[in-house]
């Protein structure tokens, strides 16, 4: 838990600097200082910390850091509903008595404010990121009858939701990303909703953002599930990146899914279904099968591989009947098209301050070795049982992008533990 909240607070501190636009190296370092944290939380023995007995104190830290957070990016005039709400909480938690069920309802207040925080977001901001706009743009050519991979195109999406072309993820030669960058679930999971008439996707991915605090929280003890919820609400990163801004964080919550009941072979079809939402999944998944590979033997994790493998090409079926080239030139374009460096890594920092000095591809390989090594240390050491979905996304913070979803929900995913192993 240690790891977990050390890496909440400095994350927090990074977003909330990058929000301020204050000098390049305060982000860099916070995140720098986060990530540490988590690969020593992941390769060392675990020990208890007593955590749980703060864990009001922490909470209330952790209410505040959000309701910051909001007036940072949307202040308000008067005492707004979030505010008022904030200071129940902290009324609540030094006076609720211990109890089960008046812990129940402080918990409760906690997400309410969070809720109530995130509406405001929502309802003062418009879209302004180009991963809302291709989910909902690209669900739209669905519901439509178009194929989104051949018919999307982000500045003319960009250009319906009243935003400038510059809102497009540029590359190094100064044109800008124009193809459908995600996977067929990106657009396909929002389409119906707005069939139905969700007119903003970001209601959607604060719902599911919700069902990963609670899924997290209840996957472990019962005396952690409030430091457990601290680390939920206080990482602004999610608050800004996955409500905010409209990243969809649907694999995290599949991915979680998997790793919960990961001793289930029916576990695989969830992988599955992250690795057909969001390329962060790629990558976990090799963990996860890296895990059933020493903990269950080959035939197990190449039978778990082959299901969420058929799972993921299962969805794409009909883009890959079409148009296949097209679909994989598209889902690959963030990685493999000379994208300018974004986030809060190295290569973001020296363009900032001294140019881009080091050669792209000398980033792209040092992510590579890095997580070639985390893989074989998952597979072949033992390391601490949350690894195979902390370590996976780390390296990225040494590649030429390291955007700050990538790492936005792994201080969560380092509070499942032993206890977590269902």
């Amino acid at each position: 838990m240690t790891a977990a909240l050390v890496s909440t607070a400095a994350m927090s501190i990074g977003a909330i600097a990058a929000t301020l636009r204050l000098h390049p190296l305060v982000p860099f370092a916070a995140f720098a200082v986060a990530l540490a944290v988590l690969v020593v939380g992941a390769v060392r023995r675990r020990v208890e910390a007593p955590w749980d007995r703060f864990a009001r104190p922490l909470v209330v830290i952790a209410v505040l850091a959000a309701l910051l957070d909001r007036h940072v990016n949307v202040a308000s005039s008067a005492v707004a509903p979030d505010d008022v709400l904030a200071v129940l909480v902290v009324i609540a938690a030094f006076t609720l008595p211990a109890q089960r069920r008046w812990l129940a309802l402080g918990a409760g207040l906690v997400l309410a404010t969070y809720v109530m925080s995130a509406a405001i977001l929502i309802a003062a901001s418009p879209y302004h990121s180009d991963a809302v706009v291709a989910a909902h743009g690209g669900a739209e050519l669905v519901l439509a009858g178009r194929e989104p991979y051949a018919d999307f195109d982000m500045i003319d999406q960009l250009a319906r939701f009243g935003l400038r072309p510059e809102y497009a993820t540029p590359l190094e030669d100064g044109t800008r990303l124009r193809a459908l960058q995600y996977p067929a679930l990106a657009v396909l999971v929002p389409a119906p909703l707005i069939a139905a008439g969700l007119a903003d996707v970001r209601v959607l991915y604060l719902v599911e953002v919700l069902a990963i605090f609670g899924l997290a929280m209840a996957s472990v003890a019962l005396r952690w599930r409030a430091v457990v919820l601290a680390v939920c609400v206080g990482n602004v990163v999610v608050l800004d990146q996955f409500v905010l801004a409209g990243v969809d964080p649907l694999w995290a919550l599949l991915v979680l899914v998997a790793w919960v009941w990961r001793r289930h072979l029916w576990s695989a079809v969830p992988l599955g279904l992250a690795i057909a939402t969001r390329q962060p999944a790629w990558l976990v998944a090799p963990f996860v099968i890296a895990w059933t590979w020493r903990r269950a033997g080959p035939g197990r994790a190449l039978v778990r591989a082959a299901i969420a493998l058929g799972i993921a090409l299962l969805v794409h079926a009909p883009y890959l009947a079409s148009a296949p080239g097209l679909l994989l030139a598209s889902v690959t374009a963030p990685a493999l098209l000379p994208l300018e460096p974004w986030g809060v890594g190295p290569a973001k920092l020296l363009a900032d301050t001294v140019g881009p000095i080091v050669p792209r591809v000398l980033f792209v390989v040092a992510a590579g070795v890095a997580y070639v090594a985390a893989l074989w240390a998952v597979a072949t050491s033992g390391l601490r049982l949350n690894a195979p979905v902390v370590l996976p996304l780390l390296p990225l913070w040494l590649s030429w992008r390291a955007l700050q979803s990538y790492f936005a929900f792994l201080p969560l995913f380092a509070t499942l533990g032993d206890d977590a192993d269902r």
